[in-house]
């Protein structure tokens, strides 16, 4: 990035329901969000928990999306740019692997989405998609509609191993780079702070078979469906890494809801 290029602001729109929308801003160049993430398998968050007392004057001083309605992203009053976030992990199906592939391959920009409209809420629809992204050790979650990247898109790294997926100036997706190393049984845990190849086949088993249509054979009680969890919460259970734990409660919490006996 050449020092003119800093001084150009790109545009980005969010798309957002209730009110039906575009919330317009731009990118904080060279800028990102201070703190760790933590990923507790059905949500990533960056931001003052929802349960710590500090959370409700958060809402007071910014402007967004709620997490009981939406993917949450919050923006600053004041200034407009991004305080935080908590993203839900979509169940409808899986991302397409060249698509996935093709995102992870561009470049990253770091940079802090900046809106406009600061005076009234919105809401930010939860994607659709998701992936673990085999060999790239990253963990997508995409709008259905995401094409192959191409000049108009843009992956902006708002956070430590956290990325926006920007297409045509629009909010599509995000990614969290080494998802492991952020893995929590409960937001607010103690974050593992690394990685551990141990629970990578058991994650990316999770991953792929906690997702539609399965789901829905879940609800049906399927008897294969409940063979692949019992199966899947033997192993994590042998396992001894500290996020295993994380999978043993989500696996755990399928059982007990689908298959209670």
């Amino acid at each position: 990035m050449t020092s003119n290029d800093r001084h150009i602001q790109r545009s980005l729109v969010f798309l957002t329901s209730n009110p039906v929308k575009e919330v317009h801003g731009h990118v904080d160049l060279e800028q990102i969000l201070h703190g760790v993430p933590s990923w507790s398998m059905q949500t990533m968050n960056l931001g003052p928990l929802r349960s710590s007392p500090s959370y409700m004057q958060h809402l007071r001083d910014t402007v967004g999306s709620s997490y009981d309605w939406s993917d949450e992203l919050r923006f600053d009053k004041r200034t407009g740019r991004l305080a935080s976030f908590v993203l839900k992990l979509p169940e409808s199906g899986q991302v397409d692997a060249a698509v996935a592939q093709a995102w992870l391959e561009l470049p990253g920009q770091l940079g802090i989405p900046v809106i406009e409209e600061r005076e009234n809420g919105f809401h930010i629809d939860p994607l659709d998609l998701r992936s673990l992204v085999e060999g790239e050790n990253a963990l997508m979650a995409v709008d259905a509609r995401l094409p192959l990247p191409d000049c108009s898109s843009l992956r902006l790294t708002v956070a430590q191993d956290v990325d926006f997926l920007f297409h045509e100036n629009r909010y599509c997706g995000w990614v969290l780079r080494n998802p492991l190393t952020y893995l929590v049984a409960e937001p607010g845990d103690p974050i593992p702070g690394g990685d551990d190849p141990r629970v990578h086949d058991l994650l990316r088993e999770y991953i792929s078979v906690v997702v539609e249509p399965n789901i829905a054979r879940m609800s049906d009680e399927d008897p294969v469906m409940r063979a692949a969890l019992r199966s899947l919460y033997d192993r994590v259970r042998a396992c001894n890494a500290v996020q295993a734990r994380a999978l043993e409660k989500a696996v755990a919490r399928l059982l007990e809801i689908f298959y209670p006996e």
